[in-house]
């Protein structure tokens, strides 16, 4: 299977999360916790925000913005500069990942399953990508 077909699903895969997420966002319901049940801590804590924003819609502009670029570079028609943002996008995206896993371990002390499945996400994106 072709690498950039590969981060094309998982990108997907990110976006339908997002989607549940805001979903639930827009219904002022906290999302229903698989595993634990400490989904609402992080959800109601002011780290549900960056820079004002609500993370899910992050979420959604992040997954959104890889799977067209992954669907892009699949499809052939990429050029040098699509590839550099490409790894940009990846490399923020792990950034991000990495604070937000902070915040739940530090900060806010509790664990969103939500939030740590994306960071999983970007994180195989990541690795799929670097050892390609």
């Amino acid at each position: 299977m072709d690498l950039h077909l590969i981060l094309f699903i998982l990108s997907l895969v990110g976006l339908a999360e997002a989607l549940y997420l805001n979903y639930e966002c827009r219904r002022h319901r906290a999302p229903v916790c698989l595993i634990g049940n400490q989904c609402s801590v992080v959800w109601d804590s002011p780290y549900s925000k960056t820079f004002g924003v609500s993370n899910e819609i992050l979420g959604l502009i992040y997954y959104t913005t890889l799977a067209t670029v992954e669907l892009v570079i699949f499809s052939g028609s990429a050029s040098e500069l699509m590839i550099i943002g490409e790894y940009l996008i990846l490399i923020s995206g792990a950034i991000m990942s990495c604070y937000f896993f902070y915040v739940q371990w530090r900060l806010i002390k509790a664990w969103c399953f939500w939030c740590t499945l994306s960071a999983i996400i970007v994180w195989v994106m990541v690795i799929v990508r670097s050892i390609y």
